[in-house]
């Protein structure tokens, strides 16, 4: 049956893709999306190159210079109009991540500070079962403070672009790569309806000169292969030895010539495996937008649509603004599931905002998650105030009856090293009696204790500590 959807699922991306019927949204009539306008060049297929920028939907605000605004400020935000943004999505067996930008639109500014207190609240949710999570921590890259990323640029230069346009976009990029740290890795891949990879380099001058001059379309034109491109560009990152991995992707058309990585759900399935992140930027009309979308959305990027060149510069300085400036909440998962729905809360001012966002995990043996129940020092006893976090547990127990689980008690590092794994075996133990007493039978859970040897976070702080006297829940049978 899963096979069967995946199938279906496939399926109904390509039949949405260019040159295929679609739905009229007025009428029952199909209509067919034709992408870019088609001729012959030296009897090859070419798409016409675009002259005139698309006319913006009514209300559209253009991608203009960013601005700043410092916490102390953020009263001079529009409360009305502030957008809590998501991006950069991961999650994988032993940690979750996700970073927001508070970004008001109408005058692109962005607040680059919130105090954890702020986080009001983080919960997982998978079909009808939900979990809260409980220990999450806060982290505020401002200026590029950061770790380095390997970062990709795919370059659409298709016969659409034309000239001019290509140039644009080859200068924006030149210009961002100004913004990068000094140690990320950057990839530089050009396509039309094949495939070139300029450079992969961390060296600014070696990176741009790829760049100087601008040359247009000189070597390319034709038609739009983006799942060849962004093929390359997965391949290349997972030679990288960096930990975070991020692919934009700047395309004025759609899909109509790709002969490699013709499965989309095996290329995003890849994509996430090795926790690969894509932002797409849809330039013009031709585009279409929910297959960008959901190449997004699937990897936990974003997609943002311009409508003309002038905004092409700018949109790749929110790219790198982004990137250099977020509030990243990583957390540990308390939830299994193929696709989870993370819901944050967060409060700014007197305004709450509330970000949703689909989150990809794998759900295989081995995958861990991280109940929701802390210990006081030295207790192994569960605290009323758990149960009904640890309830969410046992549904997903009943809810997936050939699941087995190890549960994993863990201690902070006060103590003596063979009393605490002592304590972490009791701490587990008594997890897998409450869930026997909730009906879980026993044969599916097993214990070990772990003791001080694997903290989740330093033991340099009482808070800290506290979040290492937890529990840990692994899949070892399915």
């Amino acid at each position: 049956m899963k096979k069967f959807s995946l199938i279906f699922w496939s399926l109904f991306i390509f039949l949405n893709s260019c040159g295929i019927i679609k739905k009229n949204p007025n009428n029952s009539s199909p209509v067919t999306k034709k992408g870019s306008p088609i001729h012959l060049v030296n009897g090859k297929k070419a798409e016409k190159a675009i002259v005139d920028d698309a006319i913006p939907p009514r209300g559209y605000t253009a991608c203009k210079s960013l601005q700043e605004i410092k916490a102390k400020d953020s009263k001079s935000i529009d409360l009305k109009s502030i957008m809590l943004e998501s991006f950069d999505a991961r999650i994988s067996a032993n940690e979750g991540s996700i970073s927001f930008t508070f970004y008001e639109p109408y005058t692109n500014s962005y607040l680059t500070e919130i105090s954890k207190n702020a986080i009001q609240g983080i919960r997982i949710v998978k079909d009808t079962l939900s979990c809260k999570v409980m220990n999450f921590k806060l982290t505020q890259t401002i200026d590029a403070k950061r770790n380095p990323q390997s970062i990709v640029f795919l370059m659409d230069h298709s016969g659409s672009m034309g000239d001019e346009r290509a140039n644009i976009l080859q200068a924006a990029i030149d210009e961002a790569i100004n913004k990068k740290h000094q140690e990320d890795e950057i990839t530089l891949i050009k396509f039309d309806d094949k495939v070139s990879k300029l450079i992969t380099s961390k060296n600014k001058t070696a990176i741009q000169s790829t760049l100087r001059p601008t040359n247009g379309l000189t070597g390319y034109g034709y038609t739009t292969a983006i799942q060849d491109a962004l093929g390359t560009g997965i391949e290349s990152l997972k030679l990288s030895t960096l930990k975070e991995k991020t692919i934009v992707l700047l395309t004025d058309g759609c899909e109509n010539s790709s002969i490699i990585s013709t499965d989309l759900f095996g290329l995003l399935t890849e994509a996430k495996k090795n926790k690969i992140v894509v932002n797409t930027i849809g330039f013009g009309q031709y585009i279409d937008e929910p297959y960008l979308s959901t190449i997004s959305q699937e990897t936990g990027g974003y997609f943002k649509q311009l409508f003309s060149r002038n905004e092409v510069s700018e949109v790749f300085n929110h790219v790198m603004y982004r990137i250099n400036n977020n509030i990243k909440i990583s957390f540990s998962p308390c939830m299994f599931g193929d696709s989870l729905k993370l819901i944050s809360t967060i409060k700014l001012n007197d305004s709450i905002y509330t970000n949703e966002r689909i989150i990809y995990s794998p759900f295989s043996l081995g995958e861990k998650i991280e109940l929701n129940v802390l210990f006081d020092k030295e207790k192994f006893n569960i605290k009323k105030e758990y149960e009904v976090e640890l309830n969410s547990f046992v549904n997903f127990l009943k809810f997936k009856p050939s699941v087995s689980v190890e549960i994993a008690g863990h201690t902070d590092s006060n103590g003596d090293e063979k009393d605490n794994l002592k304590l972490s075996q009791s701490r587990a133990i008594e997890i897998k009696k409450y869930l026997v007493s909730k009906g879980i039978d026993a044969s599916r859970i097993t214990t070990l204790g772990q003791g001080e040897t694997s903290p989740k976070y330093p033991n340099d702080s009482d808070e800290n500590k506290s979040l290492n006297r937890r529990i840990e829940a692994k899949i070892i049978g399915n």
